[in-house]
C-alpha cells in the first residue's frame, strides 16, 4: 500500500471510530472555491408526519449578508450552557430571525470557512427539490437507474431502488462504512462514484431499513450534476448562494467535477444558519419561493427509523428526545461535529461546531430550555 492510500485508509478509520460516539455523518463562478482532494465520511448514528414551520409573520426578520444582533434578548438565559456543557466550541444561536447567543472558540471562529462533512447532504436534499421543481414527487419516485442509460445496468433487483430511497438512506445496497469505511475509500479511488455504488450487492428491498451510506448521496448528486446546464455548482451558486448572499464558500468535487455530496462543503456559521434560515420558513428567502414549500415539508418527514435517538428524513437527522421539534444537518470528522438544527416550534435556527460530540445534550439540556425560558419582567 503506497503512503497516499494508508493515508486514506487512516482518516476513514477515525471517522468510523468517531461516529459511534454520538450515532451520525462548468468551472465553477469566481465565489465559489473548488478542490478535488478525497475526504471521509462519517454517520451520527416510511413517510410520516412534516415537521410544521412557523407561521409566516409580516414583521419577519432577514439577513443581508450578515445576521443583526437581538440586544433585547438577555444573554444570562445561556448562561447554563456556557457553565455547564465542556470542551471546545462554537455556537450561533438565531431565534426570531435575529442572533440572540453567539460564542466562538479556536479554531471554529465567526469568519472560518469549515469543513461541514455530511451537513452537505442536507443541502443536495435542498437542491433536489429546486432542480426537479416542476416534477418533483415523479422524480423522486423514479428508479434511478433510469437516470443512467450509460451504465447498461441489468440487475433486475436495482430497479426497484427508486430516488428517494437514496434520499433517505433505505436503498437497501450493502455498504460498508464500518470501523475502516471499507467503501467510502474504495469509491474515492475511482473515476466514477456512481457506478460504484450501482454496483454493490442488493442485501434487502429498499424503503424498510436504514443504512448509512454516503454513495447513495453521490448518486444523487450526479443525476443533479447531469440534469443542469452547466453542473449543479453553477446552478447552486446561481439558484441557491447568491440569493442567501453566500460568497465565501468551497465544494469539493470528483475527478469528474461531480460536487461531492457526502462531505463535500467549507461554508461559514453565519451562512450554515441561512441555509438552515431558509428551510424554517419553508424555503422562502424574502419574497422568493427558492426551494418549494412541500418540498421542504418532504424532506423533514420521518422517512424510516435511524436509531432509539433519531428519524431520518430526506438527508436530515430528525430528533426524538431533545424537547422540541424539528430536524438536523448532521456532519463530522475529528476533532469536530457540525450540527444545523432547525426549530420551528422554537422559531429557531441553531449552529453548532465543536469537539463535544455529546449533542443530544446539548440540545435537550441546554439550548432548548434557554430558548423556551420566558423573559425575566
Amino acid at each position: 500500500m503506497n503512503h497516499a492510500s494508508f493515508a486514506i485508509a487512516i482518516a476513514a478509520f477515525i471517522v468510523a471510530c468517531s461516529s459511534a460516539k454520538d450515532g451520525t455523518n462548468a468551472p465553477a463562478p469566481p465565489t465559489a472555491k473548488t478542490s478535488d482532494t478525497t475526504a471521509a465520511e462519517t454517520s451520527d448514528a416510511t413517510a410520516g408526519k412534516a415537521i410544521e414551520s412557523a407561521p409566516a409573520k409580516t414583521d419577519e426578520k432577514w439577513p443581508a449578508a450578515a445576521w443583526t444582533r437581538d440586544a433585547s434578548v438577555d444573554a444570562s438565559r445561556f448562561m447554563p450552557l456556557e457553565d455547564g456543557f465542556p470542551g471546545t466550541y462554537s455556537l450561533l444561536v438565531v431565534s426570531g430571525g435575529e442572533v440572540v447567543f453567539e460564542r466562538y472558540q479556536a479554531p471554529y471562529a465567526k469568519d472560518s470557512v469549515i469543513h461541514v462533512n455530511s451537513c452537505t447532504k442536507t443541502v443536495i436534499a435542498m437542491l433536489f427539490g429546486m432542480v426537479f421543481s416542476e416534477d418533483v414527487a415523479e422524480n423522486e419516485n423514479r428508479p434511478a437507474v433510469d437516470f443512467f442509460p450509460e451504465y447498461a445496468l441489468e440487475d433486475p433487483l436495482l430497479r426497484p431502488i427508486r430516488v428517494k430511497h437514496f434520499l433517505s438512506m433505505s436503498s437497501g445496497l450493502k455498504w460498508d462504512g464500518g470501523i475502516d469505511a471499507a467503501d467510502v475509500v474504495k469509491m474515492s479511488k475511482t473515476n466514477d462514484w456512481a457506478r460504484y455504488v450501482f454496483e454493490r450487492q442488493v442485501s434487502g428491498p429498499p424503503g424498510e431499513s436504514f443504512l448509512y451510506n454516503s454513495g447513495g448521496s453521490q448518486v444523487v448528486s450526479t443525476i443533479l450534476n447531469k440534469q443542469t446546464k452547466g453542473g449543479l455548482l453553477a446552478f447552486a451558486v446561481e439558484r441557491l448562494f447568491d440569493p442567501l448572499q453566500i460568497s465565501e464558500f468551497k465544494w469539493d468535487r470528483t475527478s469528474k467535477g461531480v460536487p461531492k455530496a457526502g462531505w463535500g462543503l467549507h461554508l461559514k456559521m453565519e451562512d450554515m444558519a441561512k441555509l438552515g434560515y431558509l428551510l424554517l420558513r419553508k424555503g422562502k428567502w424574502r419574497n422568493t419561493q427558492i426551494v418549494p414549500e412541500q418540498w421542504v415539508s418532504t424532506l423533514s418527514s420521518k422517512h424510516v427509523v435511524a436509531n432509539e435517538r433519531y428519524d431520518y428524513g430526506y438527508q436530515v437527522w430528525i430528533p426524538k428526545t431533545i424537547g422540541a421539534g424539528g430536524f438536523m444537518f448532521r456532519g463530522s470528522y475529528p476533532p469536530s461535529i457540525k450540527v444545523v438544527a432547525v426549530l420551528p416550534e422554537l422559531d429557531s435556527v441553531v449552529v453548532y461546531v465543536g469537539e463535544n460530540y455529546e449533542t443530544i445534550e446539548l440540545f435537550r439540556d441546554f439550548v432548548v430550555p434557554a430558548l423556551k425560558r420566558e423573559p425575566d419582567p
